[in-house]
């Protein structure tokens, strides 16, 4: 019975000690790799996860309703096209349209002189569609859209966000767009500075296009969830990405900056 007791023992101490030592590897190992991550180059370092505790706490945001007056219509017999007079909509302050928040900010400046109403003619099958109003939209981190609006967007400086390694957006980035990649060990203090730069409401609310390689590359989309988590509430996702822009031969620019 002795010897019997004496194997039962020696059985759990080797059970004991292999435990030990698959804990002791698993530890080494975590180590090793968050030492490798350390030395690693800028394009090839893993950044860590963030904190970002406003990720599911976005304020609901009731806007007053517009201010509307009457509309007046001018219809004549003759051939000439029919004219509609169509007076301005008072913008509410908690959520301006991308446009007003664009002028009002700085971003792209310009000399708008007030009016109270104006004249459009109603459009032929022939014209170009009505320019899309980019408002923000706090109950979603983003929107997915195609080159046109993409293109109406850079037109305006609006601000770009480049989701792919440094070493490709080196090598050609949409003109203007600064380097964000999701993968690099800086992410997070870039994110915080743009939260610095556009601290104010009014500026959270300015449309921003992010982009990276098109088709499966998904870095677009988790930037945009970064930023929607600390209150980017006009957040949009070039869904084709860069080889689309390419493909439309839009302008390119290659280097470190933007």
């Amino acid at each position: 019975m002795k010897r019997g007791a004496a194997v039962r023992r020696l059985t759990i101490s080797m059970k004991q000690n292999t435990i030990f030592q698959a804990a002791a590897i698993v530890a080494a190992g975590i180590l090793l790799a968050l030492v490798a991550n350390a030395f690693a180059s800028r394009d090839r370092k893993v950044s860590l996860v963030g904190t970002y505790p406003n990720a599911l706490k976005v304020p609901s945001r009731e806007a007053p309703p517009p201010v509307v007056t009457p509309v007046t219509k001018t219809v004549t017999t003759t051939t000439q096209p029919v004219t509609i007079t169509v007076p301005q909509t008072a913008t509410t302050a908690t959520q301006p349209t991308a446009t007003a928040a664009i002028e009002t900010v700085g971003i792209k400046q310009a000399v708008k002189t007030p009016t109270i109403a104006t004249t459009t003619t109603i459009p032929t099958p022939h014209s170009p569609p009505p320019t899309r109003e980019f408002t923000a939209h706090p109950d979603k981190p983003y929107i997915e859209i195609g080159f046109n609006d993409v293109k109406a967007l850079h037109d305006k400086n609006v601000l770009f966000l480049d989701a792919r390694r440094t070493s490709v957006y080196e090598q050609g980035h949409i003109p203007g767009a600064r380097s964000y990649s999701v993968w690099e060990s800086d992410i997070d203090e870039k994110v915080q500075r743009l939260f610095a730069e556009r601290s104010d409401t009014a500026a959270q609310n300015l449309p921003i296009v992010i982009y990276c390689s098109g088709g499966d590359c998904e870095d677009s989309h988790m930037l945009a969830q970064k930023l929607w988590g600390i209150q980017f509430n006009n957040v949009y996702v070039y869904k084709d990405g860069f080889p689309d822009w390419q493909q439309h031969g839009a302008p390119v620019h290659t280097g470190a900056n933007p």
